[in-house]
This record gives structure tokens, sequence and C-alpha cells, in this order.
């Protein structure tokens, strides 16, 4: 009754392989909610992020233009060069 045997010795693996997946699996899962929420709470907060550029307001056509690499709008009196 309890001698070991192979077939209940693979049974014992598969089934410490499934729970060992298993938290892993949910660790990971975690992971990500608290990403996703450190990232909602940044930009609840307003803080930019990586990929923010600032603007500047145009003189001539009152729309704002990225403040590096701004271009010519075309129209006459623009400060930016063509």
């Amino acid at each position: 009754m309890f001698g070991f045997s192979l077939p209940k010795l693979l049974v014992l693996i598969v089934i410490l392989l499934a729970v060992w997946y298993g938290f892993k699996w949910v660790a990971r899962l975690n992971q990500v909610r608290e990403a996703s929420k450190k990232e909602r709470r940044r930009l609840d907060a307003g803080t930019p992020g990586p990929d923010t550029e600032d603007m500047v307001k145009c003189a001539r056509c009152d729309t704002f233009v990225p403040a590096r690499g701004a271009r010519h709008c075309g129209r006459d009196g623009c400060p930016y060069p063509r």
C-alpha cells in the first residue's frame, strides 16, 4: 500500500511540477498587476513619463509645437526656421 512504485513517483513529480509552475504563474500575475497599479498611480498624479516632451506656444498660429525641433508652420511671420 505505501510502497514506492514508478507510477506513484511519476504522479508525485507531476503534482509537484504543477504546484511549482502554478506559484510561478501567480507571482508573475501579481507582478504585472503591481506594475499596472504603479503606472495608473503615476498617470493619476500627473507626472510625466519617459516619452513626454516640452511644448511651447507658437506666437503666430497659437498652436503648441515641440520645444526642440519645431518647424515652420507655413504662415508669414512664423518664428521657427524652415
